[in-house]
């Protein structure tokens, strides 16, 4: 839901650019006859990132890679690394009565560029925001194919 969207007037949608160029949709590009262009939107990728320092504990960054961008949602400090990976249920329960922080975008925006610095730094890039997508569908795709397989091997 985007809510400056929610309170547009629909009467004004018909109006043309006045600049004579294509309107923008949330959709895509709208060509001259009202087509759409096909624009590549990846799907997002959700990203559960852990960065562990010896004696310093772990940092636990959940974001989203798409269309070649990774968006931190939140980024969680664990004393312990083994609450960061939480294998145990008295451990995910002890991680989950640790204050985690205010959400990524409260922060102030100079932390934010900093974190963001730290990750790019790191390998948590647009290179990582490019290849997860596309190892997602690569990996759904062999998957794919074993499980066809399986099921052609079971029925005949």
């Amino acid at each position: 839901m985007d809510p400056e969207n929610d309170f547009e007037d629909p009467a004004l949608g018909d109006e043309e650019d006045v600049s004579g160029s294509p309107k923008a949709t949330e959709e895509g590009v709208e060509g001259e006859e009202g087509e759409e262009l096909d624009q590549d939107q990846g799907f997002p990728a959700r990203l559960n990132i852990i960065i562990e320092k010896a004696g310093k504990g772990a940092l636990n960054i959940e974001a989203v890679a798409q269309n070649g961008m990774i968006g931190i949602h939140n980024l969680h400090h664990y004393p312990d690394v083994a609450l960061a990976q939480a294998k145990t249920a008295e451990k995910a329960h002890e991680a989950q009565n640790l204050y985690v922080g205010p959400p990524f975008e409260n922060l102030d925006e100079d932390l934010q560029v900093l974190l963001e610095r730290y990750l790019d730094e790191r390998g948590i890039n647009t290179a990582l925001a490019v290849f997860v997508p596309e190892y997602i569908e690569q990996k759904e795709q062999s998957e794919y194919l074993r499980w066809l397989s399986s099921v052609k091997y079971f029925v005949e």
